[in-house]
């Protein structure tokens, strides 16, 4: 039997939540009725906040589990990448050693050290051409086209490029017209588009942008869709935005209807590393428009999100073989704070809230990538940084 919280009389008369309380009591004290009413009422509120506690702990400790789970997923990732490239490279080794490709590396290197005339250097050129050619016949993987590449690619991009400065332009429109992408007769063109993008960045800074070529540029351009070494290589496009003959902002929208956003963002980056005052505009106007997705926004963006105190914390890829830090002399980068809040406000103005309703969904990774969203969480309501914003 039930007793009443009140009297403690046996009784199920009347019941307040999980107490009794007899029909005396209920009738005739009913002061202390409605104390036991709040009193539950506060119990009640109690327990749901401890059940929200509870539930909040559970969920910060999923969540912190989830990202454990996620970190050591990209490290095993990472580890698995580098003994992948490891074993590739040894194979690639091990298959030059059997085929003659060492034998090929060494004979056409030691050419390249005597090359005095530019007639010497086609020929050397030449037969540099065809060894990369029957390399992918003695090896359908590709195993021996890396390894001579890798072996040869920079000494002869290093050797043109001495010819290019010393007789100009007109020889590196030679190479593109003899030896560019796509050229009859060519299977490896990375070293011309390595000096073309070496020419771009010196002429640009050693004698103003309008003195490079338009047909460098166009050249350039054509690599959206190039293998992957040439595709990279073009980005030092980049460089030779504002020319007066060249319509710089008509390419970038050229190639985001193209679905090339993540190349033209690649271009656009190194635009911000010339002249990051001329090329914010550039990305402004972009990011203002309302006929291009959040996605493209987001895609372009990363053109602006690599940069630190130290200007790229990553490995050049245009030029490839290059060190044009050291040479042309950006060794660092700062942002100057009129353009860092221009592009902030217009940030915060067009995405802020499609990056924070997006990331409050609970989507996995591969969704989050195809709708362009930052991996890491964004808050807008405090101090951020571009690099915040990298997919």
């Amino acid at each position: 039997m039930k007793r009443c919280e009140i009297c403690g009389k046996p009784t199920t008369s009347h019941k307040i939540d999980d107490y009794y309380v007899c029909h005396t009591c209920w009738s005739e004290d009913p002061e202390k009725v409605d104390e036991l009413k709040e009193q539950t009422k506060k119990e009640e509120e109690e327990k749901e906040k401890t059940e929200d506690t509870i539930e909040g702990l559970k969920n910060l400790i999923k969540k912190r589990k989830e990202e454990v789970e996620e970190e050591k997923t990209e490290e095993e990732m990472k580890e698995e990448l580098k003994k992948a490239m490891e074993k590739r490279k040894q194979e690639e080794e091990e298959f030059a050693e059997r085929s003659g490709g060492k034998d090929t590396a060494e004979r056409i290197s030691n050419k390249l050290e005597d090359v005095d005339s530019k007639k010497e250097l086609y020929s050397v050129f030449e037969e540099y051409q065809k060894e990369m050619k029957d390399s992918l016949k003695k090896s359908p993987k590709g195993r021996l086209f890396r390894y001579l590449e890798g072996k040869l690619c920079k000494k002869i991009s290093d050797i043109l490029f001495e010819f290019s400065q010393e007789e100009g332009w007109p020889f590196v429109m030679e190479l593109i017209e003899t030896y560019g992408l796509e050229r009859e007769g060519v299977i490896d063109s990375v070293p011309i588009e390595e000096v073309v993008s070496r020419m771009i960045l010196l002429t640009r800074t050693e004698e103003g942008v309008e003195n490079i070529p338009v047909k460098a540029l166009d050249y350039l351009a054509t690599f959206c869709d190039a293998p992957d070494m040439e595709w990279e290589m073009s980005f030092s496009l980049g460089w030779g935005f504002d020319h007066p003959e060249f319509d710089f902002e008509d390419l970038i929208e050229e190639k985001i209807q193209m679905n090339e956003g993540i190349w033209a963002s690649g271009v656009l980056e190194r635009a911000f590393y010339a002249d990051q005052r001329k090329a914010a505009p550039i990305l402004i106007e972009f990011l203002k428009r309302d006929d291009i997705s959040h996605k493209d926004k987001m895609t372009l963006i990363q053109a602006i999100t690599f940069f630190t105190d130290e200007g790229w914390p990553r490995m050049e890829t245009s030029p490839r073989y290059w060190d044009w830090k050291e040479e042309i002399g950006y060794e660092s980068f700062e942002w100057d704070e009129e353009v860092e809040r221009s592009l902030k406000e217009v940030i915060e103005e067009e995405l802020a809230d499609y990056i924070e309703r997006e990331q409050s969904k609970d989507l996995d990774m591969m969704a989050k990538s195809q709708k362009a969203i930052p991996v890491h969480e964004c808050d807008f309501s405090e101090d951020w940084s571009f690099i915040d914003l990298q997919l």
